[in-house]
């Protein structure tokens, strides 16, 4: 057992040696996973800028330009109309919200009352949303002051005051807006720790089953460069050359998941040590099912090309019918995940992260993915041969 340890160090060595495989199984899956994460995590939903000009200089455009500046995510810069006109012309800005002269005035008297908006094209798209948002708070504002305006008149026959009617509406407006009868509530969907926790254990599982084709590869340039008749005359055994060739594909996986799971925790901050070591404790079974699956690939192709295409086929399969893009599978696609290794083995990732669950839960899944480990290993001992074919 000692000699297949020393064949599998050796062959971690090369692995380590070799900058281009580990491009492919350790810079990939992170550059991967960062521009995922980028792309759907959860985070302020718009950050834009809401170009304004003010030829009012009124109160109640102040008002409004003071609401824009304090909604989340969206700035407000002043330009003046020839610095709009010229910026819109070169394309600097895409829009632009013109606030008229004596547009507050007319407001307050309660008369009708035009905001300009002014565009390139079609606005892009965040000066579309920006224009919705502006023109939101602008009609918001002027129906206050429009309803100011109208309960002033209607209870000034009684005696009321305008600023005792002006203040009462107020007061209604702010307990309005403090206990709004509709409230939208916003719930994020596949992004956040739902992204972290579910695609995190999919790039890991995915990159890992990739290992297949290294370790398919290996088997077949051996016999194709008689390495293992060379092998042969020295101490070393078949049954030790084997397991050397195992342990090789289980080192390789497992230096993998030290990476790209040491990473996930410390940037994402999934959990703790004893979360992190169950985790790294069942990564180790599932790097042994890739290795073994490898093997069994190489002992029974002929050639690189084969192994390589055999390879390909098994990994993709299982990657794609697996649920590693898919966070809820039914009928046939579910059928397919059943037979793949990623099904069972991201489910018991997932489970561990986000589910509360423990290693000692996984019961099934570990059955399951031990399985595919023993049944790839009867097949790639069967097949592994020191002679060529």
């Amino acid at each position: 057992m000692t000699r297949a340890l020393f064949v599998g160090l050796l062959e971690l060595r090369r692995y380590l040696a070799d900058r281009g495989e580990l491009a492919f199984g350790i810079a990939l899956p992170i550059a991967l996973f960062a521009l995922m994460h980028a792309t759907w995590a959860g985070g302020a939903s718009f950050n834009g800028t809401v170009h304004v000009v003010d030829a009012d200089g009124g109160a109640v455009t102040a008002e409004i330009l003071e609401r824009l500046d304090a909604i989340e995510g969206l700035s407000v810069e002043r330009l003046d109309a020839g610095e709009a006109s010229a910026r819109l012309e070169r394309s600097a800005i895409l829009t632009a919200v013109v606030f008229p002269a004596g547009f507050s005035e007319a407001v307050a008297a309660g008369e009708g009352a035009a905001v300009l908006i002014r565009q390139r094209g079609s606005g892009g798209q965040e000066g579309q949303i920006a224009a919705s948002i502006a023109r939101s708070v602008t009609q918001r504002v002027a129906a206050e002051h429009e309803a100011r305006a109208a309960v002033s008149a209607a209870v000034a026959d009684i005696g009321v005051g305008a600023d005792r009617a002006a203040e009462t509406v107020d007061r209604l407006i702010a307990e309005g807006a403090a206990a709004p009868a509709v409230v939208v509530e916003s719930r994020e969907s596949g992004g956040g720790s739902e992204f972290a926790d579910r695609m995190m254990p999919g790039i890991l599982v995915m990159f890992l089953m990739f290992a297949v084709t290294l370790s398919s590869q290996a088997v077949v340039d051996d016999r194709r460069l008689g390495t293992l008749e060379r092998l042969l005359t020295t101490r070393l055994t078949l049954w030790e050359m084997f397991a050397g060739r195992f342990l090789a594909g289980v080192l390789r996986a497992l230096f993998q998941t030290l990476v790209l799971l040491s990473l996930g925790f410390a940037v994402l901050g999934l959990g703790g040590p004893a979360l992190y070591g169950q985790v790294l404790v069942f990564c180790l079974l599932i790097s042994a099912a890739v290795s073994a699956i490898g093997l069994a690939i190489g002992a029974l192709c002929t050639s690189r090309d084969q192994a390589v295409w055999a390879s390909v086929v098994v990994t993709m399969f299982m990657t794609v019918f697996g649920g590693t893009f898919f966070f809820a599978l039914d009928g046939a696609m579910d059928a397919l995940s059943r037979v793949t290794i990623n099904r069972y083995a991201i489910d018991a990732i997932d489970g561990m992260i986000s589910g509360g669950e423990t290693l000692a839960g996984q019961g099934l899944e570990a059955a399951v993915v031990a399985g595919f480990a023993l049944a790839a290993l009867a097949v790639a001992r069967w097949g592994f041969r020191a002679a060529g074919r």
